[in-house]
């Protein structure tokens, strides 16, 4: 027999050791660990390991165990008020929530601004605005459009400033 390690199988020495091979096989392996060093070891271990096994004994389950532990899993089985809250967004793609949350945010401004007594304050903006600014944002905006699915946006003429 050739050596279980060098074949690629050393599983061979645990079903050995296991007493879980056939008589050919199992004689066959005795044969080759009189004279390899390594599987003969490595068989000792395997064995010393089931004989561990053998004596060993698990400790008694206490007997609140059970209702720990259906109390546990039905914990987790519970969904949280954000995830039942979240949960019939979670099938809906991308392109669906996307508009949706815009539209909800529109929504909120709208009725924030028209409440009575409501003011915006004045936001002073730049008198001038320079052409390069205008410029990169154009080709920023362009590069964004070439990395997304959507088709880049038309860039406007210079002379619409």
């Amino acid at each position: 027999m050739t050596c279980p390690i060098e074949k690629g199988k050393p599983e061979l020495l645990a079903e050995f050791a296991a007493g879980e091979l056939d008589m050919e096989t199992a004689s066959a392996l005795e044969q080759h660990m009189a004279g390899c060093g390594v599987c003969r070891t490595r068989a000792a271990e395997h064995r010393a390991v089931w004989e561990v096994l053998d004596v060993w004994e698990a400790p008694p389950v206490s007997a609140e165990f059970d209702r720990r532990l259906y109390r546990r899993i039905e914990a987790e089985a519970r969904p949280s008020w954000w995830e039942r809250i979240v949960e019939p967004f979670r099938a809906m793609p991308l392109r669906q929530l996307v508009p949706l949350t815009a539209t909800t945010c529109l929504l909120m401004v709208g009725v924030l601004l028209e409440r009575p007594g409501l003011t915006v304050p004045a936001t002073r903006h730049a008198d001038t605005v320079r052409i390069d600014q205008v410029e990169r944002t154009l080709d920023d905006m362009e590069l964004l459009g070439e990395l997304g699915d959507a088709q880049p946006a038309p860039r406007p003429h210079a002379n619409v400033m």
